[in-house]
Formats: C-alpha cells, sequence, structure tokens
C-alpha cells in the first residue's frame, strides 16, 4: 500500500530558497510535498501599499527602500524605474543608516517604507526611537511590518490550503520563541517544526515533521535550540511593545487578515506617513499577477503560465519573481542551475 504523501509548508523565504538549493523537496517528495507560503516580507505587501508608495515618490518625496521593494511592479512603473527617471529613491541596508544621511543631505520630506516580520521590526523600533530623539521633524515611516503568526492562522483556516505541517521560520522565532507557534498547534492540532538554514539542520528538522506527521502527534519541536529559546528574545520583546501594538494589516493574496500588522501605539505620531499623507489610503489596488495563489501555497510557481517566459528575474510580473527570498525567483534560479 502506498503510503500518503503530507503537505508541509514554509513560511520563510530562507527556507525556500534553502529547500531548493540544496534538493530537499525532490528528496522528500515521496514523503511531504513541500509548500512555499507567504515567506517573504516583500512577496506580501500588497499591490495597493506598492503604488502608493510610487504615487509618493511622483510627489517629489524622497523613499528609503530595502532593496527587492525598488523592483516590484506597481501599476505605473517600479520605485527603481522613478529613480532612473530621477526621482529621489535611495536604497538602504540597516534603517539606522537614514538619520545619518538625511543629515548629510536633507529633505523637504523623506519616508521610509518599514516592511519586514518580526526579525525586522525591532530594528524599525531602533529608527523611531533615534527619529525621536533627534527631533527630525521630515522622516516618516509607512508601516508595512507584519506579524507572521495570524497569517498562518489564516492559511490553516482555509480548508482549501489543506496544510498537514508547518515548518517554522529560525529567524522570526528567535525573536518570539515557541510560545506562538505552541497556541497555534494546540488550535489547529498540527506539527510545528522550528528549522534552522543549514542542510543538516533542515533534514532534521523534516526528519522529526515525518515523524510527527505519520505517528499523528502535533505539538511544536524546536528543532533549531541551539538560537532559539522558548520565550524568545525577551529585549527584543519589550522593545516591540513600547513602541508598537497589533493592527489589522493587508497582505498580497491573504487580504486583510485581522491583528498581523505592527502598528505604531501613538496613531497620531508625527511620524505616520498615514497622518502626513492621509489621501494614500484612498489609493487600492489589484494584484496584477498570480503571486497571491503561489503566497497561499495554492499554485506552484512553475505551473503559472507566466513562470519563465512572460516572468522571469529579469522582467518580474510580480514580487514572488522580483525578491530573492521569493518562490518564483528561487524555483526559477535552481531549475535554470539543474537544466545548465
Amino acid at each position: 500500500m502506498e503510503s500518503r504523501v503530507f503537505n508541509v509548508m514554509e513560511v520563510c523565504g530562507t527556507h525556500t530558497h534553502a529547500l531548493m538549493q540544496y534538493g530537499l523537496r525532490e528528496v522528500y517528495r515521496n514523503k511531504m510535498k513541500l509548500i512555499s507560503g507567504p515567506g517573504c516580507p516583500v512577496c506580501v505587501t500588497s499591490q495597493s501599499d506598492v503604488d502608493r508608495l510610487i504615487y509618493l515618490c511622483d510627489q517629489g518625496v524622497r523613499i528609503y527602500t530595502f532593496g527587492d521593494l525598488m523592483k516590484v511592479p506597481g501599476s505605473f512603473g517600479t520605485l527603481r524605474e522613478k529613480k532612473a527617471l530621477g526621482a529621489d529613491v535611495r536604497e538602504i541596508y540597516n534603517p539606522l543608516e537614514i538619520i545619518e544621511d538625511m543629515k548629510k543631505d536633507p529633505a523637504e520630506a523623506a519616508v521610509f517604507a518599514a516592511i519586514g516580520f518580526e526579525t525586522t521590526a525591532p530594528l524599525v523600533a531602533g529608527l523611531i526611537s533615534e527619529i525621536e530623539n533627534s527631533s527630525m521633524k521630515n522622516l516618516y515611516i509607512y508601516n508595512l511590518l507584519k506579524r507572521i503568526p495570524p497569517a498562518i492562522e489564516t492559511l490553516l483556516s482555509d480548508p482549501d490550503c489543506a496544510i498537514d505541517g508547518l515548518l517554522c521560520p529560525g529567524h522570526v522565532a528567535t525573536i518570539i520563541g515557541e510560545l506562538p507557534f505552541k497556541r497555534l498547534s494546540e488550535k489547529f492540532k498540527k506539527p510545528f517544526v522550528i528549522a534552522g538554514f543549514t542542510r543538516e539542520l533542515l533534514v532534521f528538522a523534516l526528519e522529526k515533521m515525518y515523524e510527527m506527521l505519520v505517528t499523528g502527534v502535533s505539538g511544536v519541536f524546536n528543532a533549531y535550540y541551539s538560537t532559539v529559546m522558548r520565550t524568545g528574545n525577551p529585549l527584543a520583546i519589550e522593545t516591540l511593545e513600547e513602541l508598537f501594538g497589533a493592527s489589522d494589516a493587508e497582505w498580497r493574496g491573504l487580504g486583510i487578515i485581522p491583528n498581523s500588522g505592527y502598528a505604531l501605539k501613538s496613531e497620531d505620531s508625527v511620524i505616520n506617513a498615514l497622518q502626513i499623507y492621509p489621501e494614500l489610503c484612498k489609493i487600492s489596488s489589484k494584484d496584477q499577477c498570480p503571486c497571491g495563489q503561489v503566497l497561499k501555497g495554492k499554485l506552484d510557481p512553475e505551473e503559472c503560465k507566466f513562470f519563465g517566459i512572460a516572468c522571469n528575474p529579469e522582467r518580474p510580473m510580480g514580487p514572488c519573481m522580483v525578491s530573492s527570498e521569493g518562490s518564483c525567483h528561487a524555483a526559477f534560479l535552481y531549475r535554470k542551475e539543474i537544466n545548465t
């Protein structure tokens, strides 16, 4: 009798690339189908939010952003194209770089596109503290930070997703620990395994996942215990709780997810871009490609009719092909390596 193949989703872009790079999807294909979920901050940024940033750019506002977001297609171009035409768009690697850049080269108004999950949120919190301490009056935050556990809950609540187990993101877990995943595991009665990123650590996590699935055991197993503590990083959690509260957030493909965002504690904060530019709330856009279905695990990248033809890393149609952590980008990259 042929054994069942279980559906296991990872919600980390680094895991997505590592699983493909090491050929682990193929190795485990007779035991588990490894599915990529919404594990890339750039990929889950909604089309509306991309268009809002491009609108600000067109108004002469300086935009600070992480590199991959510059290449995500909006309804009317990309931030990278706007920069080529003379707009002031600046790529940064650490949010704290922005303060020094603003001091060296002041702008009438500047907005930082703060995308990221729990791992990036403490860095943004640090920037907010620096803005407040420096009394800088013309640097604003467009807050696009998101929380992974509510997105997982949304996916597991969707019967069409049919997820049997979750490979939890090691980086996020270093911040929030095991407990948020434990609550989800108890609610949905499914196995959750926190995984590291080397080939050995991923094999360890996948072997444990398969063991739990076959034996019908739910709960959380920490396969990255050298780095992830049960209660997470207390200092980072305290910092986040001081500056942020939970808020609803829009995810590409998943829509509005309750309490999945990090809202500034003071919604009328002088650094909140939405307070400075309220017209942004009137901009609403629809997805221009099937990335949303890919992010929900309902469409494999190779199954998309645009994959590798109309959509490739040189001419991407959506963020899953743009981002270095995107599942379409990974699928294209490692397929190409195998075929050459």
